[in-house]
């Protein structure tokens, strides 16, 4: 299923802001910050079926089974991510893409969907009513989006260039511009077609996609994918390091629906498993405990929410 955004005329003579390597700098910069991006990209591999693929806070996973390469999220842009998917397709030596699952739906984990555009896209439902309202004001969305990369281009001319200071502005302003320019495209926002409410299972032969809803809490579509065969946990954007919930406080609290997820997760906690988290840190089984402590002591007291941080919420606007 696609959502088409209608897009309101956004000039750049109104807004008065100038875009380095999108339509003001030209050939050139554009050639040089091509290359940028494609030296900071990373891969990283998790096991043999499995790699890891970043660029600043953007994170894609890919696992290849028997009936084809699963994507874990698609990142925030479709120019990105088609560049992951050049990277996984060149270390499976294939593209045989089946199913994309969205961790939640926030726009930086949704937004390179179409780049897999003959895969099923997973994900819960809620995610469809997210998206729809996400994008019901587009001109706000792109102004919102331009307003972000200007501010990061503010802050590179500040910075030393290529220091790691310099990198990590750069990553952000060029994953937000990518979003702009879909944005400013029209680019079709590919949704979810396979959707569930409570859990799924989808067997890859060789490998099984357990999923379950957490319930509203980082977002309103929140859910954990568990491969046994690998013993790889995914959490989206639920946790980070140190077990630190990310809970958004805009939303009523799904706190009966947490007190079941956390036996769900208990149970496939060992010390030989890996989490992957919605931005590509991998977090280790004390740090998924203290998650689960600090959801069940919220659930118990109320005191112990962390709200979701800025950088997050810019992802949503």
């Amino acid at each position: 299923m696609f959502y088409r955004l209608t897009i309101i005329t956004f000039l750049s003579s109104v807004m008065g802001f100038s875009f380095s390597g999108c339509y003001s700098h030209g050939v050139s910069s554009n050639r040089y910050e091509s290359q940028k991006i494609d030296s900071l990209i990373e891969t990283q591999k998790v096991n043999d079926q499995c790699i890891l693929v970043k660029f600043g806070a953007d994170a894609i996973t890919a696992i290849k089974t028997k009936r084809g390469i699963v994507v874990i999220d698609a990142g925030i842009s479709s120019g990105l991510t088609a560049r992951y998917r050049r990277i996984i397709e060149k270390e499976f030596a294939g593209n045989d893409f089946t199913y994309v699952i969205n961790t939640h739906g926030h726009p930086d984990h949704y937004g390179g969907n179409s780049i897999f555009n003959e895969a099923r896209i997973i994900g819960h439902v809620n995610c469809l009513q997210e998206i729809s309202e996400q994008w019901d004001n587009p001109g706000k969305r792109i102004k919102n989006l331009s307003k972000i990369v200007e501010d990061y281009n503010v802050q590179l001319k500040t910075s030393e260039t290529n220091t790691r200071e310099w990198n990590e502005i750069f990553t952000q302003k060029a994953r937000y511009l990518n979003a702009y320019n879909d944005a400013k495209k029209t680019i079709l926002v590919k949704q979810p077609d396979i959707t569930f409410s409570d859990s799924l299972n989808v067997d890859m032969d060789d490998a099984t996609l357990d999923m379950i809803y957490f319930g509203k809490c980082h977002s309103k579509s929140d859910i954990l994918i568990y491969i046994p065969e690998m013993t790889i946990l995914f959490v989206g954007d639920l946790f980070s390091e140190y077990g630190r919930p990310y809970i958004n406080e805009t939303l009523t609290a799904d706190e009966d629906r947490w007190q079941k997820a956390v036996p769900w997760i208990e149970k496939r906690v060992t010390n030989t498993v890996k989490i992957i988290n919605g931005h590509g840190q991998i977090l280790s089984a004390d740090e998924l405990k203290s998650f689960n402590s600090n959801i069940l002591s919220r659930c118990l007291n109320k005191q112990n929410a962390i709200t979701t941080p800025a950088q997050y919420e810019q992802d949503c606007q």
